[in-house]
């Protein structure tokens, strides 16, 4: 029926799944920074970034190692939207 040690197994997958994914969308966010901050006017670029950060709070609220990146992460959202605000 129901074995502690398995569900703890897979607990721990799941959790070093979650920092796996937390991890390659922060890599992502940070090539997407860089690419909005040499043009930033590129309204895909602006896309691409709203679109992984909200992507990035999803993931980041899951996982305990990366918990502590969401309020940057609303930050940044912030920003980004007054970038966009100024652009338009």
């Amino acid at each position: 029926m129901f074995n502690p040690l398995k569900s703890s197994k897979n607990e721990k997958l799941s959790a070093e799944a979650q920092d796996q994914q937390a991890k390659l969308i922060s890599d992502e966010i940070d090539v997407l920074e860089a690419k909005l901050a040499e043009f930033p006017q590129d309204t895909e670029q602006q896309k691409k970034l709203m679109l992984t950060y909200n992507r990035a709070l999803t993931c980041f609220a899951k996982s305990e190692t990366w918990r502590h990146r969401v309020d940057d992460l609303f930050l940044r959202i912030d920003n980004l939207r007054n970038i966009i605000r100024r652009n338009i």
